[in-house]
């Protein structure tokens, strides 16, 4: 294992340390939910792409047209998300976030901004230099992998 294998394998340890530690807590609202990841996952998609297709759904979450379909019910008789049919297409459902799935959805992100924000504080300018350094390095990787 060269010196680039270990830092990835460190950082891996590090990240997973920092999820047992930040969620053992329990009093985020993600711990109170019942939706399933899947559900949880397929919000984040129409949330990132609003007007998502099934198909846009199938391929992000790699899984079939009729689990999209179910998941999406699911979602719809929960009131978390919207259905309709594409004015260009009439065989494509589009899918939006509702203003109710928009709200958990805030809420959920607000929460974890928060815990995340209030432990940056605790380091010091260096350490945040380092970060920001770190995550627009991650980012850059992200997007010329996307791109």
């Amino acid at each position: 294992m060269d010196d680039r294998d270990r830092l990835i394998e460190r950082i891996e340890q590090a990240e997973d340390r920092f999820l047992r530690l930040t969620s053992a807590g329990g009093a985020s609202p993600l711990a109170s939910t019942d939706l399933t990841m899947r559900q949880l996952q397929a919000l984040l998609v129409v949330s990132f792409v609003d007007g998502a297709s099934g198909q846009d759904l199938s391929r992000a979450l790699g899984v079939g047209l009729a689990a999209v379909t179910g998941i999406t019910h699911r979602l719809s008789a929960r009131g978390l998300i919207r259905r309709t049919v594409d004015p260009h297409d009439r065989r494509v459902r589009r899918i939006y976030l509702s203003p109710k799935g928009s709200a958990m959805l805030a809420e959920l992100r607000d929460a974890g901004r928060d815990n995340k924000r209030r432990l940056l504080k605790r380091l010091d300018t260096k350490a945040l230099h380092q970060m920001a350094d770190a995550m627009d390095a991650l980012n850059e990787a992200a997007e010329s992998d996307n791109g």
